[in-house]
């Protein structure tokens, strides 16, 4: 067994050797071996000239040519890792690396397949740092459980240990702190569709001022929102992304018929017929790389897959309109004021696109893979 340690640096000159020499003696279990791997994001006080005297053994060394961010480093470092099991360490001495053992330890007993290392769970030794920083974290935390529907106390945590078949399916996209809400986004989809499990286990945490060289700072909890909105995938996520998305598709319509008719003068009646069916066309349009991209995430394939999803998503839309047409008519037969029958139209629509749309239009196929509970070997 091997574990791999990706450790993300940049201007940590005044930290980096003290963080190296605790990895390098952090126990763990009988017969493992480690491997370090140090991902520099273009440091600028020294921190190089400091990498270059490294010559142990088990450390790979990657240099960026640019800044590129914390997230960024992480996708370089786990590109190299060749451990059964990859833990994330930062090299400002926030964490511990004395606790890897107990953080691997729900991996190796074959119960998980994912462990985050919780700053608010456990009794462990906690620095007594800033209050609302605290607060943003436990509440980016919460926001990323409401959308993720996992019950984790520490989102933004540094220590995430994955099995090596977990972390190569993750594709990472962010650059910056955006990382964590991603990863947890991403690793939250594979839970609820194949069989992974999550645990979590209590840390201690050394927090550092920003005196002392912290770096993240309101701009990354503004990206981290983003990016929970962003990559979540689960039923609820999918819901908000499609209704907001939604408005979006009215306003876009309703922006398309009003340049036709008041710019373009298409004052005709036959010409404002036309102008309302091209808004509608146009809203197909957007509403369809809206929901692709933002609602679903959906990567395609290839040109054909484009297109046939776009004709499904045509379909499906057609399906509700007739639907809700002919409801319409039934409704206004009963004597149904005109007024809730196009308000049970909308509903009626929205519900039938938002499940056309979820299991026909860009539903997934899985790819059952063997990576059961604590099964860290290759296949």
């Amino acid at each position: 067994m091997k574990l791999s340690i990706v450790i993300p640096v940049y201007n940590e000159v005044n930290t980096l050797q003290n963080i190296l020499d605790k990895v390098q003696q952090a126990p763990l279990p009988d017969n493992m071996e480690r491997e370090i791997i140090i991902v520099d994001d273009y440091s600028t006080d020294g921190t190089r000239n400091l990498l270059d005297k490294i010559t142990k053994d088990n450390y790979k060394i990657i240099l960026h040519h640019k800044n590129m961010g914390k997230g960024a480093a992480l996708k370089t470092g786990f590109a190299h890792c060749s451990g059964d099991i990859v833990i994330i360490q930062d090299a400002d001495l926030e964490y511990d690396p004395g606790e890897y053992t107990k953080l691997i330890q729900p991996i190796l007993s074959g119960k998980a397949n994912v462990v985050y290392g919780s700053r608010f769970a456990g009794g462990e030794t906690h620095r007594v740092l800033y209050y609302w920083h605290s607060l943003a974290n436990r509440l980016l935390t919460w926001l990323s459980n409401i959308f993720s529907d996992l019950n984790l106390t520490d989102m933004e945590t540094c220590y995430k240990v994955f099995t090596k078949q977990v972390i190569e399916r993750i594709d990472i996209e962010e650059k910056r702190f955006g990382i964590e809400p991603e990863i947890t986004a991403k690793v939250s989809k594979m839970a609820r569709e194949e069989d992974i499990s999550i645990y979590e286990v209590g840390i201690s945490y050394y927090g550092r001022t920003y005196n002392e060289g912290k770096k993240i700072g309101f701009k990354d909890a503004f990206r981290a929102l983003w990016c929970i909105f962003k990559y979540n995938t689960s039923k609820l996520a999918n819901f908000v992304k499609y209704g907001f998305n939604g408005l979006i598709v009215a306003a876009a319509q309703f922006a398309t018929i009003i340049f036709l008719v008041e710019y373009l003068h298409f004052s005709s009646k036959l010409q404002q017929n036309i102008a309302y069916a091209i808004s509608i066309e146009v809203s197909i349009i957007i509403g369809f790389l809206l929901h692709a991209f933002i609602t679903w995430r959906y990567k395609f394939r290839s040109a054909i897959n484009f297109i046939n999803k776009m004709l499904l998503f045509h379909l499906v839309t057609a399906v509700s309109f007739l639907t809700r047409q002919i409801l319409f008519y039934i409704l206004l037969e009963w004597g149904v004021n005109y007024r809730a029958n196009t308000l049970i139209g909308i509903i009626i629509a929205v519900i039938i696109n938002f499940f056309g749309y979820q299991n026909i239009v860009f539903k997934e196929k899985i790819s059952k893979q063997d990576i059961k509970p604590g099964n860290t070997s290759d296949k």
